[in-house]
């Protein structure tokens, strides 16, 4: 028997331009030995990508002789599973094939088609063959090809998902098969492929293509597959779903009509037209994990359920949710449910007039999922309704969206109003203005006085109690009386019982004729003034504005100040100024210059109190500030004066410090017990010494007290401490100022 050396290669070229003398060299050697020669420059013979978008109608479409155009094709190269191509070639006479080629049949007609990998690299490659989708199988299935292998090259088959991620192919499963150079001459290779329930592809792969003398490579010809496959895509039909059945026509008599708790009973919900990908109605949690890539101990659906999903191949348009029309309202009315959203999803809710048209739009977040959530749509003297649609998903998965227990309050145009709400109860005001907290004192602010809580959180007006919230005003006056500037988005005093709160500015540096006017209304029960610099006007209507008129050359705050003797509120829109008034300066700038100090000629913005017998005040002196203690005077208090801060930052504290049995805390204001207070030095002194102290000072922090203990007089002599600087820095110690 006479063999051959083949020296054979397919690489990452096209044929038609493979003019380097090597490759012409390795083609001459294919139709030499083998009678093997490209066609169509060894471009695969492939269907056009628009069919390569839809599931396969039936397992006969992924039949494949290569004499017409087929639905297989290249993979793209992923550098994982895929780093090499296949080539179209075409028998060229009518002598075998050598036996070195195996385990196919050696006679082959001339003008047979096959396919072609191969390579002469040292390092091993591969090449994948990759089928059009198929939205799932029934049963078992069998996939055929006629096949050669050389000089170690190796088949395998691959079931990988229908749509890449990252690009990179994700195999679902490999069928057992034993198709090798060993196997008897003209084998077949039968691949059975299982069930499978979710879109798909089959990846027929050549790999160990290597040998950089040789080469080795691998031949296909003849595929064919009979399995009983989907006609379209399987997500539709998860949690045991049902359709979502259009409601009979007819007007709606209030809002709650709209409720759709169940909705496998009489849901005024619908699709919004005839399609493939619609809403269904989920009546189980099968699969609930896997398909919102959850945990088990995500909160999920207590009863059936409205959803969506779709993928990549699902047909557009995909349908859109809708209410039934809502002929008209007299007051905002209020959408609430839960809903859950596949990593990836983005879904948009509307509601938009009889044309479709949208009059308002808000996208759900997966940080608020699974919710409940509320979203309003204002007062409309004319007919609309709700929308929920899909917008974009991660077309490497799936987007799937879930809704459960969907309500709708408010009032149409022809209902009776109810009774007006005389009392206050706070969680209907909480409801009713949809009150929620804002961002505090760490937020970045403007740097004027003025300010329209219609447009924003005003943080340049800060409460430290949490009694103001905001929310918005509600537009129904005749389920609570708001008269008519009150408008939009508002910050609220809300007071339970006997409480008093404050609304402060940040610190004015200075203002001459300076007039502050705060619109507000305010509820039975409650005194409402505006102060500043030991000055108040009250307010003595029900609503309207109050003003001060404020002239100071040294820094100062407004403050609106709220008492009440039972539930109340105050409502606060906006804020006015009027005058000259300086600039207000950052939270940064604020808290260097009150918080630094060299302490040569003065102690700043810093005070020394006297609060109890024993105290000894602090008092300027060379280099620094200084407190002599002894048996009569055990305590020095070094207090800040109060600040805001946006960020932590780090005090660095030079001190000088000289008795044995002396002790320097640092404390959150001067009244802390000393569990409150953290140690900096002592009372180990061991000899008098400069010491350069960092201690971290947390955002939330508005003061702190310097306190400097020597309770040891009669045993160890007077303490001197001597306060030498204070400055701020990052935590990183470079200077914050």
């Amino acid at each position: 028997m006479l063999y051959f050396k083949l020296f054979i290669v397919v690489l990452y070229i096209n044929f038609a331009s493979a003019c380097h003398p090597q490759f012409e060299k390795e083609l001459r050697y294919l139709d030499l030995y083998l009678g093997l020669i490209p066609e169509d420059d060894g471009e695969l013979p492939v269907k056009d990508n628009s069919k390569f978008a839809s599931y396969i109608a039936s397992s006969g479409d992924l039949d494949c002789s290569f004499d017409e155009k087929c639905l297989w094709k290249n993979s793209k190269t992923d550098s994982l599973l895929d780093t090499s191509e296949w080539w179209y070639f075409q028998k060229s006479d009518d002598k075998p094939f050598p036996v070195q080629i195996q385990p196919g049949k050696q006679d082959i007609k001339k003008g047979t088609h096959l396919i072609v990998a191969g390579n002469t690299t040292t390092t091993s490659e591969s090449a994948v063959l990759l089928s059009a989708p198929v939205a799932c199988q029934k049963g078992f299935g069998n996939l055929t090809f006629s096949y050669w292998l050389y000089n170690n090259a190796k088949l395998e088959v691959v079931i990988v998902r229908a749509s890449n991620r990252r690009t990179h192919l994700q195999a679902l499963l490999r069928p057992s098969m034993d198709c090798h150079f060993l196997r008897p001459a003209n084998d077949i290779c039968t691949v059975q492929i299982p069930p499978i329930d979710e879109p798909y592809r089959i990846a027929i792969r050549a790999f160990n293509l290597k040998d950089n003398v040789v080469g080795s490579m691998a031949l296909l010809s003849n595929i064919s597959y009979s399995a009983t496959v989907c006609g379209e895509s399987p997500f539709p039909s998860v949690f045991s779903s049902s359709p979502l059945n259009p409601v009979v026509s007819k007007d709606i008599n209030q809002l709650s009509d709209l409720n759709c708790e169940r909705p496998l009973s009489n849901c005024m919900w619908e699709n919004s037209y005839p399609s493939l990908s619609e809403w269904k109605v989920g009546r189980s949690l099968d699969k609930w994990q896997k398909m919102m890539d959850s945990s088990k101990d995500e909160l999920k659906p207590n009863s059936s359920f409205l959803f969506l999903v779709v993928d990549s191949l699902s047909p557009r348009p995909y349908s859109v949710l809708r209410s039934h029309i809502i002929p008209c309202t007299q007051r905002a009315t209020t959408l609430s449910f839960r809903y859950w959203l596949k990593t990836g999803t983005q879904v948009e809710i509307c509601s938009v007039d009889e044309k479709n048209v949208p009059l308002s739009c808000a996208y759900l977040t997966e940080e608020d999922a699974p919710g409940p959530i509320e979203v309003d749509a204002e007062a409309y003297d004319q007919p609309f309704r709700f929308t929920v649609e899909i917008i974009a998903f991660d077309e490497t998965s799936v987007g799937l969206v879930a809704l459960s227990d969907i309500k709708v309050t408010g009032l149409l145009c022809k209902e009776e109003p109810p009774p007006v709400v005389t009392t206050i109860n706070p969680p209907i005001i909480s409801s009713m203005f949809g009150l929620q907290q804002g961002y505090g004192s760490l937020a970045p602010y403007p740097l004027t006085l003025s300010c329209d809580f219609s447009q924003d959180y005003c943080s340049q007006w800060v409460n430290d109690d949490g009694h103001v919230v905001y929310g918005a005003a509600p537009r129904s006056s005749d389920k609570f009386p708001i008269p008519p500037h009150i408008k939009g988005n508002v910050a609220v005093f809300m007071l339970e019982k006997q409480t008093s709160s404050i609304l402060r500015s940040r610190e004015v540096s200075c203002a001459k004729h300076a007039t502050v006017t705060v619109n507000y209304m305010r509820s039975q029960h409650t005194n409402f003034s505006i102060c500043a610099i030991d000055r108040c006007v009250r307010a003595k209507d029900s609503s309207g504005s109050i003003s001060i008129t404020i002239s100071s050359p040294t820094p100062f705050e407004f403050s609106l100040e709220a008492k009440s003797t039972s539930n109340s509120i105050v409502v606060i829109s906006s804020i006015q100024v009027e005058g000259d008034i300086c600039p207000l300066r950052s939270a940064e700038k604020i808290s260097c210059d009150k918080i630094e100090c060299g302490f040569r000629d003065s102690l700043c913005e810093y005070k020394s109190p006297l609060i109890r017998l024993g105290d000894v005040a602090v008092t300027t002196a060379l280099n620094g500030a200084e407190a002599i203690l002894n048996q009569t005077s055990t305590r020095s208090i070094l207090l800040s004066p109060v600040f805001d801060l946006q960020s932590p930052v780090d005090l660095r504290i030079v001190i000088t410090q000289n008795a044995f049995g002396s002790r320097l805390l640092i404390c959150p204001t001067v009244d802390s017990e000393s569990e409150d207070c953290h140690e900096l030095l002592g009372p180990k002194v061991e000899r008098s010494s400069t010491h350069d102290l960092t201690f971290a000072l947390d955002a939330r922090a508005r003061q702190f007290a310097i306190v400097m203990l020597h309770p040891h007089a009669m045993q160890f002599g007077d303490a001197m401490f001597k306060v030498h600087m204070i400055r701020m820095q990052t935590a990183n110690g470079t200077s914050f100022c």
